[in-house]
Protein backbone atom coordinates (compact mmCIF):
# COMPACT_ATOMS: atom_id res chain seq x y z
CA UNK A 1 0.00 0.00 0.00
CA UNK A 2 1.19 3.51 -0.74
CA UNK A 3 0.63 5.35 2.58
CA UNK A 4 0.13 8.82 1.06
CA UNK A 5 -2.61 7.81 -1.37
CA UNK A 6 -4.34 5.56 1.15
CA UNK A 7 -4.32 8.41 3.63
CA UNK A 8 -5.70 10.93 1.16
CA UNK A 9 -8.49 8.61 0.03
CA UNK A 10 -9.71 7.80 3.51
CA UNK A 11 -9.46 11.38 4.73
CA UNK A 12 -12.87 12.34 3.36
CA UNK A 13 -14.64 9.29 4.74
CA UNK A 14 -12.87 9.54 8.09
CA UNK A 15 -13.88 13.15 8.61
CA UNK A 16 -17.46 12.35 7.68
CA UNK A 17 -17.50 9.50 10.21
CA UNK A 18 -16.07 11.81 12.82
CA UNK A 19 -18.87 14.30 12.20
CA UNK A 20 -21.54 11.57 12.33
CA UNK A 21 -20.14 10.06 15.54
CA UNK A 22 -20.03 13.50 17.16
CA UNK A 23 -23.70 14.10 16.34
CA UNK A 24 -25.32 10.68 16.74
CA UNK A 25 -28.57 12.26 17.92
CA UNK A 26 -28.99 14.00 14.57
CA UNK A 27 -31.41 12.25 12.14
CA UNK A 28 -28.78 11.77 9.45
CA UNK A 29 -29.81 11.33 5.83
CA UNK A 30 -27.71 9.87 3.02
CA UNK A 31 -27.67 13.29 1.35
CA UNK A 32 -26.18 14.90 4.47
CA UNK A 33 -23.49 12.25 4.82
CA UNK A 34 -22.74 12.57 1.10
CA UNK A 35 -22.29 16.31 1.59
CA UNK A 36 -19.79 15.63 4.38
CA UNK A 37 -17.79 13.28 2.14
CA UNK A 38 -18.20 15.50 -0.95
CA UNK A 39 -19.36 12.47 -2.95
CA UNK A 40 -22.64 12.27 -4.85
CA UNK A 41 -25.37 10.29 -3.09
CA UNK A 42 -24.81 7.33 -5.41
CA UNK A 43 -21.05 7.17 -5.03
CA UNK A 44 -21.21 7.98 -1.31
CA UNK A 45 -23.28 4.89 -0.52
CA UNK A 46 -21.12 2.58 -2.61
CA UNK A 47 -17.81 3.94 -1.30
CA UNK A 48 -19.13 3.98 2.28
CA UNK A 49 -20.31 0.37 2.17
CA UNK A 50 -17.21 -0.88 0.42
CA UNK A 51 -14.85 0.81 2.87
CA UNK A 52 -16.75 0.19 6.11
CA UNK A 53 -18.60 -3.04 5.29
CA UNK A 54 -21.90 -1.41 6.37
CA UNK A 55 -24.46 0.92 4.86
CA UNK A 56 -24.69 4.44 6.23
CA UNK A 57 -27.99 3.68 7.97
CA UNK A 58 -26.86 0.38 9.50
CA UNK A 59 -23.63 1.85 10.83
CA UNK A 60 -25.44 4.77 12.48
CA UNK A 61 -27.97 2.39 14.05
CA UNK A 62 -25.18 0.21 15.41
CA UNK A 63 -23.28 3.16 16.90
CA UNK A 64 -26.44 4.45 18.57
CA UNK A 65 -27.15 1.01 20.07
CA UNK A 66 -23.59 0.64 21.33
CA UNK A 67 -23.76 4.07 22.93
CA UNK A 68 -27.11 3.14 24.48
CA UNK A 69 -25.62 -0.11 25.82
CA UNK A 70 -22.77 1.78 27.47
CA UNK A 71 -25.22 4.21 29.08
CA UNK A 72 -27.31 1.35 30.44
CA UNK A 73 -24.26 -0.07 32.18
CA UNK A 74 -22.79 3.16 33.50
CA UNK A 75 -25.59 5.69 34.03
CA UNK A 76 -28.64 5.65 36.34
CA UNK A 77 -31.02 6.26 33.47
CA UNK A 78 -34.42 4.85 32.47
CA UNK A 79 -34.66 2.58 29.45
CA UNK A 80 -37.23 4.88 27.86
CA UNK A 81 -34.81 7.83 28.00
CA UNK A 82 -32.06 5.73 26.47
CA UNK A 83 -34.47 4.57 23.77
CA UNK A 84 -35.46 8.12 22.86
CA UNK A 85 -31.84 9.27 22.78
CA UNK A 86 -31.04 6.36 20.46
CA UNK A 87 -33.70 7.54 18.00
CA UNK A 88 -36.50 5.07 18.83
CA UNK A 89 -40.08 6.16 19.34
CA UNK A 90 -40.87 3.58 22.02
CA UNK A 91 -39.11 1.29 24.52
CA UNK A 92 -40.62 -1.69 22.67
CA UNK A 93 -38.99 -0.76 19.35
CA UNK A 94 -35.72 -0.09 21.15
CA UNK A 95 -35.87 -3.43 22.95
CA UNK A 96 -36.46 -5.32 19.70
CA UNK A 97 -33.49 -3.64 18.06
CA UNK A 98 -31.37 -4.18 21.16
CA UNK A 99 -32.19 -7.91 21.21
CA UNK A 100 -31.25 -8.21 17.54
CA UNK A 101 -28.00 -6.44 18.29
CA UNK A 102 -26.76 -8.45 21.28
CA UNK A 103 -29.27 -11.22 21.98
CA UNK A 104 -30.81 -9.93 25.22
CA UNK A 105 -33.11 -7.24 26.57
CA UNK A 106 -31.82 -3.83 27.70
CA UNK A 107 -32.79 -4.53 31.32
CA UNK A 108 -30.91 -7.81 31.39
CA UNK A 109 -27.91 -6.21 29.73
CA UNK A 110 -27.48 -3.85 32.69
CA UNK A 111 -26.12 -6.68 34.87
CA UNK A 112 -25.08 -9.34 32.35
CA UNK A 113 -21.65 -10.91 32.67
CA UNK A 114 -19.69 -11.50 30.56
CA UNK A 115 -20.91 -8.76 28.28
CA UNK A 116 -22.30 -10.02 24.96
CA UNK A 117 -20.82 -8.66 21.75
CA UNK A 118 -22.96 -6.50 19.51
CA UNK A 119 -23.46 -7.57 15.93
CA UNK A 120 -20.90 -5.64 13.93
CA UNK A 121 -18.25 -5.74 16.64
CA UNK A 122 -15.90 -7.31 14.09
CA UNK A 123 -16.64 -4.60 11.54
CA UNK A 124 -14.01 -2.26 10.16
CA UNK A 125 -15.39 0.65 12.19
CA UNK A 126 -15.25 0.10 15.96
CA UNK A 127 -16.78 2.43 18.51
CA UNK A 128 -15.71 3.22 22.06
CA UNK A 129 -18.68 5.14 23.55
CA UNK A 130 -16.96 5.90 26.84
CA UNK A 131 -14.22 7.80 25.01
CA UNK A 132 -16.25 8.97 22.03
CA UNK A 133 -13.65 7.33 19.79
CA UNK A 134 -13.84 5.37 16.56
CA UNK A 135 -11.19 3.13 15.06
CA UNK A 136 -11.27 2.48 11.35
CA UNK A 137 -9.24 -0.36 9.79
CA UNK A 138 -7.48 0.31 6.53
CA UNK A 139 -7.18 -2.40 3.86
CA UNK A 140 -3.88 -4.27 3.91
CA UNK A 141 -2.06 -6.51 1.49
CA UNK A 142 -1.81 -6.65 -2.28
CA UNK A 143 -4.61 -5.37 -4.45
CA UNK A 144 -4.53 -8.37 -6.80
CA UNK A 145 -6.58 -6.51 -9.40
CA UNK A 146 -5.36 -5.57 -12.85
CA UNK A 147 -6.86 -2.12 -13.30
CA UNK A 148 -5.96 0.17 -16.16
CA UNK A 149 -6.71 3.88 -16.43
CA UNK A 150 -7.83 5.09 -19.81
CA UNK A 151 -9.56 8.06 -21.38
CA UNK A 152 -12.46 6.81 -23.45
CA UNK A 153 -13.62 8.84 -26.44
CA UNK A 154 -17.24 9.94 -26.71
CA UNK A 155 -19.62 7.09 -27.56
CA UNK A 156 -22.74 7.62 -29.68
CA UNK A 157 -25.49 5.36 -28.39
CA UNK A 158 -29.10 4.29 -28.64
CA UNK A 159 -30.50 3.53 -25.21
CA UNK A 160 -33.53 2.40 -23.27
CA UNK A 161 -34.12 3.36 -19.65
CA UNK A 162 -34.72 0.27 -17.50
CA UNK A 163 -36.30 0.59 -14.06
CA UNK A 164 -36.09 -2.55 -11.94
CA UNK A 165 -33.51 -5.16 -10.89
CA UNK A 166 -30.28 -4.76 -12.81
CA UNK A 167 -30.27 -8.42 -13.82
CA UNK A 168 -33.62 -8.01 -15.61
CA UNK A 169 -32.35 -5.55 -18.24
CA UNK A 170 -32.23 -8.27 -20.94
CA UNK A 171 -35.56 -7.43 -22.67
CA UNK A 172 -34.38 -3.84 -23.17
CA UNK A 173 -31.33 -5.09 -25.05
CA UNK A 174 -33.51 -7.38 -27.16
CA UNK A 175 -35.64 -4.42 -28.17
CA UNK A 176 -32.56 -2.33 -29.00
CA UNK A 177 -31.06 -5.07 -31.17
CA UNK A 178 -34.39 -5.61 -32.90
CA UNK A 179 -34.75 -1.93 -33.76
CA UNK A 180 -31.13 -1.64 -34.96
CA UNK A 181 -31.60 -4.66 -37.22
CA UNK A 182 -34.86 -3.26 -38.64
CA UNK A 183 -33.14 -0.10 -39.88
CA UNK A 184 -29.87 -1.78 -40.86
CA UNK A 185 -27.82 0.18 -38.32
CA UNK A 186 -24.32 -1.01 -37.55
CA UNK A 187 -23.84 -1.88 -33.87
CA UNK A 188 -20.60 -1.52 -31.96
CA UNK A 189 -20.12 -1.97 -28.24
CA UNK A 190 -22.88 -3.18 -25.91
CA UNK A 191 -22.95 -1.47 -22.54
CA UNK A 192 -24.96 -0.50 -19.47
CA UNK A 193 -25.01 2.71 -17.46
CA UNK A 194 -26.01 2.32 -13.79
CA UNK A 195 -27.47 5.19 -11.76
CA UNK A 196 -28.48 3.73 -8.39
CA UNK A 197 -26.87 1.78 -5.58
CA UNK A 198 -28.62 -1.56 -4.90
CA UNK A 199 -27.86 -1.10 -1.18
CA UNK A 200 -29.62 2.27 -1.15
CA UNK A 201 -32.53 1.84 -3.59
CA UNK A 202 -35.16 -0.89 -3.68
CA UNK A 203 -34.63 -3.36 -6.52
CA UNK A 204 -37.86 -2.38 -8.30
CA UNK A 205 -36.70 1.27 -8.42
CA UNK A 206 -33.12 0.77 -9.69
CA UNK A 207 -32.38 2.82 -12.80
CA UNK A 208 -30.06 1.76 -15.60
CA UNK A 209 -29.70 2.35 -19.34
CA UNK A 210 -29.28 -0.50 -21.80
CA UNK A 211 -27.10 0.95 -24.57
CA UNK A 212 -25.86 0.01 -28.03
CA UNK A 213 -23.07 1.93 -29.71
CA UNK A 214 -24.51 3.04 -33.03
CA UNK A 215 -24.74 6.02 -35.34
CA UNK A 216 -27.91 6.62 -37.31
CA UNK A 217 -30.05 9.41 -38.68
CA UNK A 218 -33.22 7.33 -38.27
CA UNK A 219 -35.81 8.50 -35.78
CA UNK A 220 -36.13 5.96 -32.96
CA UNK A 221 -39.52 4.75 -31.71
CA UNK A 222 -40.86 5.85 -28.29
CA UNK A 223 -38.75 4.51 -25.42
CA UNK A 224 -35.50 4.51 -27.41
CA UNK A 225 -33.35 7.63 -27.37
CA UNK A 226 -30.19 8.61 -29.24
CA UNK A 227 -27.51 10.23 -27.13
CA UNK A 228 -23.77 10.59 -26.59
CA UNK A 229 -21.72 9.46 -23.62
CA UNK A 230 -19.15 12.18 -23.17
CA UNK A 231 -15.46 11.36 -23.24
CA UNK A 232 -13.87 10.82 -19.83
CA UNK A 233 -11.28 9.07 -17.71
CA UNK A 234 -12.09 5.65 -16.29
CA UNK A 235 -10.51 3.01 -14.14
CA UNK A 236 -11.25 -0.19 -16.05
CA UNK A 237 -11.24 -3.68 -14.58
CA UNK A 238 -12.10 -6.67 -16.75
CA UNK A 239 -14.32 -9.08 -14.84
CA UNK A 240 -14.21 -12.66 -16.06
CA UNK A 241 -17.14 -14.86 -15.13
CA UNK A 242 -20.92 -14.75 -14.62
CA UNK A 243 -22.66 -11.41 -14.38
CA UNK A 244 -23.79 -12.14 -10.81
CA UNK A 245 -20.17 -11.63 -9.71
CA UNK A 246 -20.06 -8.03 -10.94
CA UNK A 247 -21.38 -6.55 -7.68
CA UNK A 248 -18.58 -8.19 -5.69
CA UNK A 249 -16.01 -6.98 -8.22
CA UNK A 250 -17.25 -3.40 -7.74
CA UNK A 251 -16.89 -3.83 -3.97
CA UNK A 252 -13.26 -4.85 -4.47
CA UNK A 253 -12.64 -1.86 -6.73
CA UNK A 254 -13.94 0.50 -4.07
CA UNK A 255 -12.42 -1.27 -1.07
CA UNK A 256 -9.07 -2.52 -2.38
CA UNK A 257 -8.12 -0.50 -5.45
CA UNK A 258 -9.57 2.99 -5.11
CA UNK A 259 -8.03 3.88 -1.70
CA UNK A 260 -4.55 2.96 -2.91
CA UNK A 261 -4.80 4.51 -6.35
CA UNK A 262 -4.55 8.23 -5.59
CA UNK A 263 -7.55 8.73 -7.89
CA UNK A 264 -10.80 10.56 -7.18
CA UNK A 265 -14.13 9.21 -8.38
CA UNK A 266 -16.17 11.48 -10.63
CA UNK A 267 -19.90 12.19 -10.47
CA UNK A 268 -20.81 10.14 -13.55
CA UNK A 269 -22.57 6.78 -13.77
CA UNK A 270 -20.68 3.50 -13.72
CA UNK A 271 -20.38 1.89 -17.13
CA UNK A 272 -20.20 -1.81 -17.98
CA UNK A 273 -19.00 -2.83 -21.43
CA UNK A 274 -19.81 -6.41 -22.44
CA UNK A 275 -16.97 -7.82 -24.53
CA UNK A 276 -18.79 -11.02 -25.46
CA UNK A 277 -22.32 -12.38 -25.27
CA UNK A 278 -24.04 -14.96 -23.04
CA UNK A 279 -25.80 -16.18 -26.17
CA UNK A 280 -22.66 -17.98 -27.39
CA UNK A 281 -20.26 -17.78 -24.42
CA UNK A 282 -20.16 -20.04 -21.32
CA UNK A 283 -20.80 -18.10 -18.07
CA UNK A 284 -17.25 -18.66 -16.85
CA UNK A 285 -15.80 -17.04 -19.99
CA UNK A 286 -17.92 -13.89 -20.04
CA UNK A 287 -15.79 -10.71 -20.10
CA UNK A 288 -17.15 -7.42 -18.75
CA UNK A 289 -15.20 -4.18 -18.51
CA UNK A 290 -16.24 -2.41 -15.30
CA UNK A 291 -15.58 1.27 -15.87
CA UNK A 292 -15.31 3.48 -12.78
CA UNK A 293 -15.50 7.20 -13.68
CA UNK A 294 -12.53 9.27 -12.52
CA UNK A 295 -11.96 12.98 -12.22
CA UNK A 296 -9.86 14.61 -14.89
CA UNK A 297 -6.90 15.28 -12.60
CA UNK A 298 -5.43 12.40 -10.63
CA UNK A 299 -4.32 12.84 -7.04
CA UNK A 300 -7.06 15.28 -6.01
CA UNK A 301 -7.51 13.33 -2.76
CA UNK A 302 -3.82 13.73 -2.07
CA UNK A 303 -4.21 17.50 -2.15
CA UNK A 304 -6.71 17.20 0.74
CA UNK A 305 -4.59 14.89 2.84
CA UNK A 306 -3.16 17.49 5.21
CA UNK A 307 -4.16 16.86 8.78
CA UNK A 308 -5.48 13.34 8.17
CA UNK A 309 -5.91 11.37 11.42
CA UNK A 310 -4.20 8.27 9.98
CA UNK A 311 -2.23 6.66 12.76
CA UNK A 312 0.94 4.54 12.50
CA UNK A 313 -0.92 1.40 13.61
CA UNK A 314 -2.97 1.22 10.41
CA UNK A 315 -6.19 2.25 12.18
CA UNK A 316 -7.80 5.66 12.01
CA UNK A 317 -8.64 7.14 15.40
CA UNK A 318 -11.53 9.60 15.44
CA UNK A 319 -12.41 12.00 18.18
CA UNK A 320 -9.47 11.01 20.36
Amino acid sequence: MRPVTAESCYCRLVRALETVAGRLDHPWTVEEVAAETRFSRFHCQRVFRAMTGETIASLIRRLRLERAAWRLRHEPIDVIEVALDAGYNSPEAFSRAFRRGCGMSPSRYRTAWPLPQFAGSEARVRYEPCEGRLEFDLPKGDINMEVRIDTLAAIEIARIRHVGPYNEVGPSFERLFGWAASIGAEVGRVLTLSYDDPDDVRAENLRSDACLETRTDASPPPGITLDTIEAGRYAIYTHRGPYDGIAEAYQLLFWRWLPQSGEDIDDRPHMEIYRNSPVDTPPGDLLTDLCLPLRTTAGSWANRARGSPLGPSGAVNLGS
